[in-house]
């Protein structure tokens, strides 16, 4: 069953519904997916700039990179 079919089948579910703490407890499931989706990280100027340093200095000096493989031999 595609997502689309199964919405309709909760929504029909719903407006049978008469238990009001159900209904509430679903409404703050709700509410919750609505503020996660919405939430927008903002990144400190500072920890931009850092970023940008090492690329930087990877750029300037690739043999300071390791490989993967290498590095997690040791880890």
């Amino acid at each position: 069953m595609n997502i689309e079919a199964e919405k309709a089948i909760i929504i029909e579910q719903l407006k049978q519904m008469s238990d009001v703490d159900l209904i509430s407890a679903i409404k703050s499931m709700l509410d919750y997916a609505q503020k996660r989706d919405q939430k927008v990280y903002d990144i400190p100027e500072a920890h931009k700039n850092l970023v940008m340093e090492r690329f930087d200095e990877t750029r300037k000096k690739p043999e300071k990179l390791l490989d993967w493989d290498e590095a997690s031999k040791t880890l």
